[in-house]
């Protein structure tokens, strides 16, 4: 009966180390991998924030366009019909000329067709021309600042999602092992016990070791289908898909200055918030002056030529040409209330900028630290590892000879378990605290 459970139990040890393995075969599948530059590339070019924020750009540039046609001549064509219910006529009224008194003269036809000419052009506006193209000038830099803030923080998202890839990646080999340990002390412990040398405190205690292991297994594998989901999502593939891409060495690291004073002045020069911020304030400004400007002298020149049909008037054709001034002298207040508001809102902007910059000061100083940290942990992890290797190795020598308890091989095995995942905790930390950091510096 004993020896039937000890086949049954390194059966199922068997059944469940092929379990892993074959889950390990699945998640390699036999495609090209892609390194973390291609993935951002496919995943940009399907993306549909930043296909937005490029047709916002297209937008504000057609704004820009229409606001210099504002400089260009206006070239209009007029024509049409009138019929009115009787000739126009005006009554003749000459004290020399009494007989004519009551008498009436047509000077029009009650039928005619007119048409017309013209061109126009602005000579002199105040300002309110130029102004309005700075406006609209601004209003595309800044919208040119946003599509490149959108693409900045898709590319650190999606490489969030690459790299909890690769993580999920790890634990499962990380679950696998433990599981393979585990499994290994619980044939020690079943071959003691059935020598007569072990208790059944043990063979219980590492049961339940493995059980537990095979669930950390199942939790691993299903985080690592959740995280190529979530990256399968980014590519616009099927969310059931096997993602395969490159570990951290498959692709190059930029390099990133290491002295916070620097990265502080790259962030403050490249930061696309600021530059959008800033470029909207300006726009504003530009607004404002173009519409108070509508309260100074506008001049135009203006050119033509018309036909009216009229068989009373000598000539009813012929060329025009005129000087047009326009001066708004009192509006109730419409147009400098207009500027002042929109000035206002510029100083609002202003005051955004000054507190974004203090965010970002702030994100810079955070991201440098973590970069340290992380940086401090690699320099640890791999002598952990190796020393809880050997730790474990001593524990089952020491628990196979009767010198240990079986609970100091558990306790080391979950050393060596835990020391494996902050080794790779530390691995990919270090990496997405890399990729904060240049996006925090305005370098992503």
């Amino acid at each position: 009966m004993r020896k039937s459970r000890v086949k049954e139990s390194k059966l199922k040890a068997f059944v469940q180390s092929l379990i892993c393995i074959n889950v390990l075969l699945i998640g390699v599948p036999a495609l090209a991998t892609e390194n973390l530059e291609q993935i951002w590339n496919i995943a940009l070019q399907r993306n549909h924030l930043l296909a937005a924020s490029q047709q916002k750009e297209q937008s504000a540039q057609h704004q820009l366009a229409s606001a210099q046609a504002n400089y260009l001549p206006k070239l209009s064509l007029e024509s049409g019909y009138m019929r009115t219910e009787s000739e126009p006529a005006a009554k003749v009224n000459i004290p020399a000329l009494p007989m004519l008194k009551g008498t009436t003269l047509p000077f029009a036809q009650d039928s005619a067709y007119f048409g017309g000419l013209s061109i126009s052009a602005p000579l002199y506006t105040s300002g309110k021309i130029s102004s309005a193209v700075e406006a609209a000038q601004a209003q595309s830099d800044a919208t040119l600042a946003r599509t490149q803030l959108t693409r900045s923080d898709l590319k650190l998202a999606i490489a969030q999602s690459y790299i909890a890839v690769l993580r999920a990646e790890h634990a499962v080999k990380v679950s696998s092992s433990h599981i393979a340990a585990v499994s290994k002390h619980v044939d020690d412990v079943q071959a003691l016990f059935d020598k007569g040398y072990a208790a059944k405190h043990d063979l219980l205690a590492t049961q339940v070791a493995m059980a537990n292991a095979r669930q950390l297994g199942l939790q691993a594998n299903n985080a690592l289908e959740l995280a190529r989901a979530a990256l399968n999502r980014w590519l616009g593939r099927e969310y059931e898909r096997v993602v395969a891409i490159q570990d951290i060495a498959g692709f190059g690291k930029e390099f990133i200055h290491s002295d916070l004073p620097v990265l502080l002045q790259s962030a403050s020069n490249d930061r696309k918030e600021l530059q959008e911020l800033s470029k909207q304030s300006l726009a504003y400004k530009k607004q404002a002056s173009s519409v108070a400007a509508a309260h100074l002298p506008q001049v135009g020149f203006t050119a033509g030529y018309s036909k009216l049909e009229n068989r009373y008037l000598a000539e009813d054709k012929g060329w025009y040409v005129g000087v047009v001034m326009k001066w708004d002298l009192f509006d109730g207040g419409l147009i400098r209330h207009q500027a002042s508001q929109l000035s206002a809102t510029a100083r609002a902007i202003n005051e955004m900028e000054a507190d974004t910059r203090e965010r970002i000061d702030l994100q810079v100083r955070q991201s440098w630290l973590t970069q340290q940290e992380t940086r401090a942990r690699m320099q640890l992890v791999d002598k952990a590892v190796e020393q809880a290797e050997e730790t474990l190795s001593l524990a089952r020598e020491r628990y196979r000879s009767g010198l240990a308890p079986n609970s100091d091989v558990l306790d080391a095995e979950a050393r060596r378990l835990q020391a494996l995942s902050n080794r790779d905790n530390a691995i990919y930390d270090h990496e997405f605290a890399r990729l904060q950091l240049l996006h925090a510096a305005g370098q992503l």
